[in-house]
């Protein structure tokens, strides 16, 4: 009987099993399904914030560098389960052409870049991050209308670029009496020095770069501006991240300008940023940079937002579409409202209003 009633117990017991095996094999199947893959790899993805950033160039590099190590920035997001990634890049060609890949959600360029993105992909400027002059420098001191007949180096699509035209326009020098070369922005103080070119057009740290190693001069400058962008997509979705970012910024100027050993030590960041990206060491000295992105640091942390002069059609953004237009730098169809359609001034006029909340004045910052 004994025997009967554990036979009994066992079939049962294989039964269930067999019963449940085409659950188990599902669930299974489930967890590890492609879709189901999928979707948890949208999940990590969705929670990364990229964003591109510009090392080798002052101060708004300088600025981002700070940014880049905010433990407040870096907690907040957390709170709302994001995490940021910075993304470095040589130019603001290079962080449009990711952000349009969809590597990036957002980034930091010159005025040039941020109308170009601004006519390409529908973008939101939100915040100032650089006021200051790209350069005209040539091996030899000559005026502006010299250049016809002479080599250009530029950066495509740059601010540097931008102003370059301008100024030809301005001395009316046409682009056929002039060879414009493309070349990277490391490379034009180096080939300026050994006549491969007769001058070169960049923002900084490069002109300096150029007089201090090569006694080289330059010859006309023009004030840029330069901006933090993110796609409208983000903006509209995640308004409070962005605001944590206009913040952070606000909190690098205020620490920057707080004293002279803030930005010196600064300033040893961006040098090491510098060097990973371009596996050269800036040849300046520490107290140079110092000298140069000082100034236009205090200017910023007055008021680091869009100018308004910036939001009127007949300001220098509003010139600049025209003439890019002129050019056929940008479609024939984009408008200056559609240029002011991407500049938002109230999210940092939000942040201002609101410095305690979003902690403007804590400084918390990786070594």
């Amino acid at each position: 009987m004994a025997v009967l009633r554990l036979a009994g117990c066992l079939l049962v017991g294989l039964l269930s099993m067999w019963l449940l095996l085409p659950a188990l094999a599902a669930a299974e199947s489930n967890s590890s399904s492609p879709s189901v893959v999928q979707e948890k790899a949208d999940k990590a993805a969705a929670a990364i914030i990229s964003v591109g950033i510009q090392p080798m160039w002052l101060p708004g590099g300088i600025i981002t560098e700070v940014v880049r190590r905010d433990r407040v920035l870096r907690l907040a997001l957390q709170q709302l389960g994001k995490e940021v990634r910075f993304h470095p890049f040589l130019s603001g060609v290079e962080v449009n052409n990711a952000l349009q890949q969809g590597e990036l959600v957002g980034g930091v360029v010159g005025d040039m870049p941020a109308i170009t993105a601004c006519a390409a992909e529908r973008i939101v400027i939100v915040a100032l991050l650089d006021q200051n002059f790209t350069s005209i420098v040539a091996g030899k001191t000559m005026l502006p209308d010299e250049l016809r007949g002479r080599r250009i180096g530029y950066v495509p699509g740059s601010n540097a670029h931008y102003a370059l035209l301008n100024t030809l326009k301005a001395y009316r020098i046409p682009l056929a009496d002039v060879t414009l070369q493309s070349m990277p922005l490391q490379a034009m103080a180096e080939a300026l020095a050994e006549g491969r070119i007769d001058a070169f057009s960049a923002w900084e740290p490069t002109p300096a770069l150029a007089i201090k190693r090569y006694k080289h001069t330059v010859i006309h400058r023009q004030l840029t501006s330069g901006y933090w962008y993110f796609t409208n997509a983000f903006v509209q979705q995640h308004p409070e991240e962005v605001a944590l970012f206009l913040a952070a910024e606000l909190r690098a100027l205020h620490w920057l300008t707080q004293s002279d050993d803030h930005l010196l030590q600064a300033v040893s960041w961006s040098e090491a940023a510098i060097r990973d990206l371009t596996g050269r060491t800036l040849a300046l000295a520490r107290e140079d940079i110092f000298r140069l992105v000082r100034r236009s640091l205090h200017a910023l942390a007055v008021l680091p937002l869009l100018p308004e002069d910036e939001l009127q059609e007949e300001g220098r953004l509003g010139k600049a579409v025209e003439f890019l237009q002129s050019l056929g730098n940008i479609p024939p169809g984009f408008t200056w409202q559609h240029m002011l359609a991407c500049l938002d001034r109230s999210r940092g006029e939000a942040v201002l209003a609101a410095q305690q909340r979003y902690r403007t004045l804590s400084f918390d910052y990786e070594e």
